[in-house]
């Protein structure tokens, strides 16, 4: 070596453990360190995080006699007890909105646009999320992206899980970015056909991504193996899909729909001075003729594929769907990865797979936009939701519930709850829940379950949110009694009251430009100084 050479050493790990010595001793003067002992873990073992978990009483230790009977008269509760109350009815209709997770846009937050794409505007939204299931099954997602010509398009995603959550959690990450994606490929003035044949490959590939991916887990890897259980349960559970997708240049939407989930147009009519309903979509079950069709078509010698009487396809209620590999694969690998990688069974009567499919079905409807106050007409809004909604309430009575709340929001100026109408009757909650409510019926001898429909008799115009007031009106409305009970089942048997219930109402008022070009998020990403895992020197 030249002894002229000189070597540089690195001050770096002499530089981070002096900082981790400062940082220790400066924890150990003003930090609290707080011991846990084994009673401390015993009740981390019931912070799930749900109500039930937070009340939990694992460990029971009385020193005597008196002790033990004071708490048997004081401290065992009564789950009902607080249910008897009106003010507690009360209580749960005004928090409805934070029960079913409502959130919505203001004129302002959809003229501004999000962070990073400031200026670009979103159609006001409003939307909700009523979880049933533990774990929730829908799932939901909604944004801009780029469509044909790279001009930016608005998107709304309702995803509906069965057999599990996987699939539609696996939707919501990607299906409004791959549909977005393949859109780009198009001209700006691509044709509805064009634009139509790529929504509908998109909606096939990801679900064959799903599938392809599944199966080669499945023939690849040994059995019991988490990396191929993990790739088989997006295929293992299912999921319908509902897209809306919308070109604000041309004022033209797009619903696909893959199930049984619904979109509805209501659009306003000068001649009757009120909002008409318009299908955008169809639900795809057993009751839809020309789904029986198609299936008697691809499979003629399975008569019995649907049961006429449920609308079943063996013994699914829906005959299009992401995933659900006991309705698209033959039952020999379906055996084959129940042993392997604790899979369920195959359907009984299976014989000439695949009965499913997830190709959408495709409308395509000019949307009427006006400024607000505009003399001339009135704007048209779209609901979208998940079949927990359809359940209870018509398309045509879901239109009329969000017309209602449109006019109490402007009797109130802008605010339903400053409603003249509403403030002269404000809501009433019976001091005894003794009868059964109106316009519900149960016949436990002829084993009819508790049912009722939404309708306008029964309708309660009490929110601010377009989506939470029809989850209100779903769940009972004004008959009190019904909404207290539904809301005080846990899962899972909330489940067989309502399903899992998600909704968006989308405003298509017209809002003036916006400013933004869509690349503010790149900008402020670059601008943002890098951190160093090795800080502060």
């Amino acid at each position: 070596m030249d002894p002229t050479t000189t070597l540089l050493e690195s001050g770096f790990p002499t530089k981070t453990v002096l900082a981790l010595l400062v940082v220790g001793g400066l924890a150990y003067y003003l930090v609290d360190i707080v011991e846990t002992d084994w009673t401390d873990s015993v009740y981390a073992a019931f912070t799930s995080g749900d109500d039930a978990s937070s009340l939990a009483t694992p460990l029971h230790f009385y020193k005597s006699r008196e002790e033990l009977q004071h708490v048997l008269d004081f401290h065992i509760p009564d789950p009902s007890a607080p249910l008897k109350d009106p003010n507690v009815a009360k209580f749960f209709s005004e928090q409805f909105d934070k029960l079913c997770f409502g959130w919505m846009m203001t004129e302002d937050d959809a003229k501004k646009g999000v962070e990073g794409m400031e200026g670009v505007q979103m159609p006001i939204t409003h939307g909700c999320r009523f979880r049933s299931n533990e774990p929730c099954e829908d799932y939901f997602a909604l944004g801009t992206s780029p469509g044909p010509g790279d001009k930016l398009w608005n998107y709304w995603t309702i995803l509906d899980g069965h057999a599990g959550r996987h699939t539609a959690f696996y939707l919501q990450w990607t299906l409004i970015p791959m549909v977005s994606s393949a859109l780009t490929s198009l001209p700006q003035f691509a044709s509805s056909p064009e634009v139509e044949s790529t929504i509908k490959r998109a909606f096939l590939n990801i679900d064959k991504t799903i599938m392809d991916r599944a199966k080669t887990a499945a023939n690849w890897f040994p059995a019991a193996n988490g990396a191929a259980i993990a790739a088989l349960t997006p295929a293992f559970s299912g999921s319908c899909a509902l897209l809306a997708a919308f070109d604000p240049q041309t004022s033209k939407l797009r619903v696909a729909c893959t199930g049984d989930s619904r979109a509805v147009l209501g659009r306003w009519d000068p001649t009757t001075d009120s909002y008409t309903a318009i299908p955008l979509s169809e639900d795809q079950t057993g009751f839809n003729v020309k789904e029986v069709a198609r299936l008697n078509q691809e499979h003629p010698d399975e008569p019995s594929v649907i049961d006429p009487k449920t609308g079943r396809m063996l013994g699914i209620a829906v005959t299009r769907a992401f995933g659900d590999h006991r309705w698209k694969w033959d039952n020999e690998f379906i055996k084959a990865v129940q042993h392997k990688f604790w899979g369920t069974a195959p359907r009984p009567g299976s014989k000439s797979p695949p009965y499913m499919t997830a190709e959408p079905e495709i409308t395509e409807t000019e949307i009427l936009r006006r400024e607000p106050g505009d003399g001339r007409g009135k704007s048209d809004f779209m609901i979208m939701a998940s079949d927990g909604l359809w359940d209870r309430i018509s398309s045509e009575h879901a239109v009329e519930c969000v017309s209602k709340y449109l006019a109490a929001r402007e009797r109130g100026r802008g605010s339903v709850k400053q409603d003249p109408e509403l403030l002269a009757n404000p809501p009433v909650f019976p001091t005894t829940f003794s009868s059964l409510d109106p316009g519900v019926t149960c016949d436990p001898e002829q084993g009819q379950e508790v049912d009722w429909k939404a309708t306008p008799e029964y309708f309660a115009i009490e929110d601010e949110n377009a989506a939470v007031c029809l989850a209100r009106n779903a769940m009972g409305g004004t008959r009190r009694g019904l909404f207290l009970g539904i809301l005080a089942g846990p899962e899972p048997l909330s489940r067989n009251a309502v399903d899992d219930t998600t909704i968006m109402v989308v405003f298509f008022d017209k809002l003036g430009e916006g400013k933004g070009d869509g690349t503010g998020a790149a900008k402020k990403k670059a601008e943002k100084k890098e951190k160093k895992w090795w800080w502060p020197l």
